[in-house]
């Protein structure tokens, strides 16, 4: 039998010191690829203290949090950075907390219209000291900023431009156009007769999924060509799962609507959709591949697809990962 372990670093704000522990009633934490805040709950022994006091005496909202589990057998992973949103003193002591975006949500952005819209110049304005990884280069056109948090911000970008993806990862600040461009990603094996718990997954096939792509281009002077493919998606709208793509550099309907079509072609896939449970190894992240082996069920066996979220659960009944799968990747 493996050895749970856990490692607990909670850092004060305003003391500097730090408070170590390797024990937790339960540990749940939250990730997605589709919300940019991930979210942890640590539930603690009441009595539980630190240099012969109550640990709520050290611990305040704000403060910086570091939670690692694992078994000691195959080492500890990091489920989660980020900031104490709140402590509740009861039995058990309950630690809510949020990632980086909590942070976010102190910074103020100011009014303004920006032409050409870049948003690694805009988190370099506002949040010098956070890294931005994805494509170099995003078309957003022009974007109206309202005084706002930045969290705020970045949540209503997410939501007006459907086509783009923002979370963070590793206290990184992702931003992508397709999630097919995330590096530093693990190809992960999962076979039901050795690492999979239990599943509710559904497989459907390409065909029998009805997927429409909205593609915009936006031009020099500010304005937007758009197009709808397959063309009956604009008339029977409820019928079709939408998806919208910002595609630059297209100047006339004709060549928009022949790269919309190539763009559905790609996306339109199988899927597979509900969540997998696994033990903590191997340990899966949101964004990483999930390649799955089943010979007795050829519609899964061999085939990859993107993770778009994780949720890990740590206590005393065990370690466990619910893993929900996004797109099949099919290069």
């Amino acid at each position: 039998m493996l050895t749970l372990k856990c490692q607990i670093e909670i850092r004060s704000k305003s003391t500097k010191k730090t408070v170590r522990f390797d024990y937790a009633n339960s540990i749940e934490v939250k990730t997605s690829c589709n919300s940019l805040t991930d979210t942890a709950v640590l539930k603690l022994p009441r009595k539980m203290g630190w240099r012969g006091k109550p640990l709520t005496d050290f611990v305040r909202r704000n403060d910086s949090i570091t939670i690692r589990a694992g078994y000691a057998e195959h080492g500890l992973e990091t489920l989660f950075q980020g900031y104490v949103k709140d402590v509740e003193n009861g039995r058990p002591v309950e630690i809510t907390c949020e990632n980086e975006m909590r942070r976010l949500k102190g910074i103020t952005v100011e009014p303004e219209i920006i032409p050409n819209f870049d948003i690694r110049t805009f988190m370099r304005r506002y949040a010098p000291d956070i890294r931005v990884a994805g494509p170099a280069k995003m078309d957003f056109g022009t974007v109206t900023v309202e005084r706002q948090s930045l969290a705020h911000f970045l949540d209503g970008l997410t939501s007006k431009f459907k086509w783009f993806r923002a979370f963070f990862r590793d206290g990184v600040f992702v931003a992508l156009f397709d999630p097919d461009a995330l590096d530093d990603v693990k190809v992960i094996s999962l076979d039901p007769t050795r690492n999979i718990i239990s599943d509710s997954l559904k497989y459907t096939l390409a065909e029998d999924v009805k997927v429409c792509v909205k593609a915009t281009s936006i031009q020099e002077n500010n304005t937007k060509i758009e197009v709808t493919v397959p063309a009956e998606a604009e008339t029977n709208p409820s019928e079709y799962e939408q998806r919208h793509f910002l595609l630059p550099g297209y100047t006339d309907a004709a060549s928009l609507k022949e790269a919309a079509e190539k763009t559905l072609a790609e996306y339109k896939t199988d899927k597979m959709e509900g969540t997998l449970t696994l033990f903590g190894v191997p340990y899966v992240r949101k964004g990483d591949v999930v390649r799955l082996t089943d010979k007795d069920r050829p519609e899964r066996d061999g085939k990859r697809f993107r993770v778009d979220g994780v949720t890990y659960s740590f206590g005393t009944g065990g370690y466990r990962q619910e893993v929900t799968l996004g797109k099949r990747i099919r290069n």
